[in-house]
Formats: structure tokens, C-alpha cells, sequence
């Protein structure tokens, strides 16, 4: 199984920031990998300090952007309701 590719991480991902993009493919990870911090991203494990120490440091890496990444799609109307 290869390396993830741009259009992985769009696909998963969608319209994000091209810096994401590239710190995303620096990262090494393959697609099930990829899967896999998606949904440590989406998922109430990304609260949890010990998981996210557990995880091999690039796995750190991606799951950090991919909470930047996912949290960046979110409407301003999100972040009011949240206060």
C-alpha cells in the first residue's frame, strides 16, 4: 500500500489550505492510515491525551492537521453557538 497522495487528502478532507495539503503528504502515512486519523480527528478520542500519545509521532502530526483542517470547514455561525 502506497503513500497518500494530494487528491486523497482532498477527497478526505475537501477544499483545505495548500500548506495542509503538503505537511499532510511530509507525513508519510498510507490511505489506511490516513482513514485512521480522520477518525481520531472526527471522533471524542482526539480529548484524550493518552490516545493521542499512544499514536506513532507523523500519526500526531496528520490527526494535528487534520483537526485544523476539519475544524477550518466549520461556518463562523459554529464558533458563536460554541461561546
Amino acid at each position: 500500500m502506497g503513500n497518500i497522495t494530494e487528491a486523497d487528502v482532498v477527497a478526505a478532507v475537501g477544499s483545505v489550505d495548500e500548506f495542509i495539503v503538503r505537511e499532510a503528504l511530509r507525513t508519510n502515512v498510507s490511505v489506511f492510515e490516513l482513514d485512521r486519523a480522520i477518525a481520531f480527528a472526527n471522533g471524542p478520542a482526539n480529548a484524550d491525551a493518552d490516545t493521542y500519545c499512544a499514536l506513532p509521532d507523523r500519526m500526531q502530526r496528520l490527526g494535528d492537521l487534520l483537526c485544523v483542517a476539519l475544524d477550518c470547514r466549520l461556518p463562523a455561525s459554529f464558533y458563536y453557538r460554541r461561546r
